[in-house]
């Protein structure tokens, strides 16, 4: 018993000496490998990114509120589940949850406030640099996004949301941060910077038979709030590859239509712009095959089929960028220049065309002007019968936004 007495009391002499000699913190589990890396938050109001290195300083980027910050540097560490970030002008104390390589929670001191972010194990800055192409995004129609290496971005939209319009290579500045990026908006908030709009990218190569994917996460403001959106990016050829390229038709994109609400009749179907779908357009250019060719850079030949009669139509054209401009005024004074804004994906296997609602009109009535002078029913040379016919398509459509997807022919 003795014995006992005597061990009893030298372990409490042992933690005696400990609590005394001891100055350090004791460390529960030490996350600082943990945290080493890039970490993206992406919330209705706030998206940030931190790149904590292994030396103790971060580095961050964000946007809370509209508060935009770049590449702001930061002192940290973290000391029993706590994180104290240290800032050129403040110091804040964090708890700090965290699951290596997944997920990374921190709030205030009560618990509230906590943001939640996910673990970057590769940085997209160099993925997303390319030309990409939407059709289900913002706008009304297709978006067209190119994004240099120098941190500048381009955009072509069908029309900008809310608009008829469409906007050609508009410029804006992005910057990359892990799976985050930030677009600079070209408008200005109340005290003359940049709004920039922050959107979380998954990169997926090879995800289609077309090629890469890149979707874009982001909130957009509704009348109801602040509301999840997504959008879906295919990767598209810079610059367009034509000759000797034949491409079939296969359907028809049609938004964004308006018009007046009376019937068309063009090679046997009937048009209504005030409740037309694209059926009834899809289903034409299926029944006369629909096909276009380049037999060089600087020519499209358009062909089709209607009743006894095969149409092949040759007209020159320029090509800037994505922008491809018919020269159908070259071919026949009858005829109006269409502009189309065209894409080919990475293996040139599919071909995009879209046109914007003047586009459109020239398109329609040229084609049904063609097929009025092969029928007999219109001389070209009648300025006033060929400008009748494109006053009656310009009366009937309000605005429409019209894409055709093509493939490549196989003959």
């Amino acid at each position: 018993m003795k014995k006992l007495l005597l061990m009893f009391a030298a372990v409490a002499a042992l933690f005696t000496a400990c609590t005394e000699e001891c100055n350090h913190e004791f460390i529960e589990v030490d996350h600082s490998k943990d945290l080493v890396g890039t970490w993206t938050c992406l919330e209705e109001d706030y998206a940030a990114a931190f790149v904590f290195n292994s030396d103790g300083t971060a580095f961050t980027t964000g946007v809370e509120n509209g508060e935009y910050w770049e590449n702001v540097q930061v002192n940290w560490k973290v000391v029993n589940n706590k994180l104290t970030l240290s800032y050129e002008d403040n110091t804040s104390e964090t708890l700090l949850e965290i699951i290596s390589g997944e997920y990374l929670s921190i709030s205030d001191k009560n618990g509230d406030r906590r943001k939640t972010y996910k673990y970057c194990k590769e940085d997209l800055a160099d993925e997303i640099v390319g030309m990409w192409v939407c059709n289900d995004g913002l706008t009304d129609g297709m978006t067209i996004m190119s994004y240099s290496a120098n941190g500048k971005s381009t955009m072509t939209t069908a029309a900008a949301l809310g608009t008829s319009d469409p906007l050609v290579n508009r410029e804006s500045d992005y910057i990359v941060v892990g799976d985050l990026v930030f677009m600079a908006l070209p408008v200005a908030n109340v005290e003359g910077q940049p709004i920039y709009t922050p959107a979380r990218m998954t990169y997926t190569p090879d995800a289609t038979s077309a090629g890469d994917i890149m979707t874009h996460k982001k909130y957009i403001p509704t009348a109801g709030g602040l509301k999840e959106s997504q959008m879906s990016f295919l990767r598209i050829k810079q610059y367009l590859e034509l000759p000797g390229m034949k491409y079939d038709y296969i359907k028809t994109f049609v938004t964004n239509v308006k018009g007046e609400d009376k019937d068309i009749e063009f090679m046997g179907y009937t048009f209504n712009f005030a409740k037309m779908d694209g059926y009834v357009l899809d289903k034409m250019l299926k029944t006369v095959l629909f096909a276009v060719q380049f037999p060089d850079a600087n020519t499209i030949r358009y062909t089709c089929q209607y009743n006894d009669f095969n149409m092949v139509m040759d007209a020159p054209i320029d090509v800037d960028g994505n922008k491809m401009t018919v020269k159908m005024s070259q071919r026949d004074a009858a005829y109006k220049d269409v502009d189309l804004y065209t894409f080919q994906d990475q293996d040139n296997t599919q071909m995009h065309m879209y046109m914007p609602t003047y586009a459109f009109i020239n398109f329609f009535a040229n084609m049904q002007i063609a097929f009025m002078s092969e029928l007999g029913e219109i001389d070209k040379t009648d300025a006033a019968a060929v400008k009748a016919v494109f006053d009656s398509i310009d009366n009937a459509v309000e605005t429409i936004n019209v894409s055709f997807v093509m493939t490549k022919a196989q003959r």
